[in-house]
């Protein structure tokens, strides 16, 4: 193995390093340069000057900036995100907290977004440029052009508001129950599952489509083997790989789709508690949970990338071709 391939998984590591660190600027210099003051923000237009000079003091507000960046960001690579002005909770306990809700959310959507992407996507490919498969097309980019929150308003309205079959918003904890735990985040995960099972229906599709027309499912046809055999035992398993690939990119850009729908909801995850931090000038809790959403993102993204090219060894051997060409 040639140095240049054990390099590789280093400049990954400081790829990410690196943007993680623009993020934190962006992150920091964002909230601190905003107009407006934070202590007055958090105790309110009644507080005395005493007690603002005494919260800017203890908000380290009167150092500048380049210094507060430098003792934050000290705090995070020792694991200190900081503590909230607001709760006066620490910042890594609240997104401990917060996230097991973002998590499930997630993963709720992604099991719903794939139940009905592959039969949509099957049955669209196999009847291709019929009427089932125009409708399903019809379908799903009238899903993809819809705002997530406006879908999620619908769901309120026909499901909790008119049939009064799930309620409109709250969370209710496993340990009251799974089944009111389940009625309170299967609206939110419908509602965050639409976007993705649009995309996923329209890759598996067009892979399925251009797989039917390769020259070893034409043999198997031709050998007369039942149509349902050709579909999932031929053609499915090799047109999967580009729906894996957009499962892992869109786990990370689902992170940040949370934050709406969380807060229409009124589900206590992390995106919610971002708009409230943002909302109360909570800039602390705002850097800490921002820069986590960030690291998930980024990680993810790029363990998407490494997988990809493990999974698919035309990708590996055409990037190694290519660093062979230039050095």
């Amino acid at each position: 193995m040639s140095t240049r391939s054990w390099s590789r998984p280093t400049l990954r590591v400081l790829r990410v390093l690196a943007i993680l660190w623009v993020v934190s600027l962006l992150c920091f210099f964002s909230m601190n340069l905003l107009p407006g003051d934070p202590a007055q923000a958090i105790l309110g237009v009644t507080a005395t000057p005493e007690g603002l000079a005494s919260l800017r003091q203890q908000m380290g507000l009167n150092e500048p900036v380049v210094e507060r960046y430098l003792a934050w960001i000290g705090g995070v690579l020792t694991g200190d995100l900081g503590q909230s002005f607001h709760t006066q909770q620490e910042v890594g306990a609240i997104v401990l907290e917060r996230t097991p809700v973002t998590i499930e959310l997630i993963v709720l959507s992604q099991a719903i977004a794939l139940a009905f992407a592959v039969p949509a996507a099957i049955a669209a490919a196999v009847r291709r440029r019929s009427g089932a498969d125009k409708a399903i097309s019809l379908w799903v980019f009238t899903v993809l052009s819809t705002p997530n929150f406006v879908i999620g308003v619908l769901l309120v309205w026909v499901f909790a508001i008119v049939l009064g079959w799930f309620p409109s918003n709250g969370f209710v904890p496993v340990s009251d129950g799974l089944i009111p735990h389940l009625s309170s985040v299967l609206l939110p995960s419908i509602a965050l599952a639409a976007a993705p099972f649009a995309l996923y229906q329209r890759v598996l599709r067009a892979d399925l489509a251009s797989t039917f027309d390769r020259e070893f499912i034409a043999v198997a046809r031709a050998k007369g083997i039942a149509p349902h055999r050709v579909v999932f035992g031929h053609a499915l398993r090799p047109s999967l790989l580009g729906l894996s690939t957009s499962v892992g990119v869109t786990v990370g850009t689902m992170i940040g789709s949370t934050v709406v729908i969380e807060t229409l909801f009124g589900l206590p995850g992390i995106g919610s508690e971002l708009v409230r931090a943002v909302q109360t000038r909570d800039f602390v809790t705002v850097q800490g949970i921002v820069l986590a959403i960030a690291t998930a993102f980024i990680v993810i993204n790029t363990t998407v990338d490494y997988l990809y090219g493990i999974i698919d060894p035309r990708l590996r051997s055409a990037k190694l071709i290519k660093g062979d060409v230039h050095a």
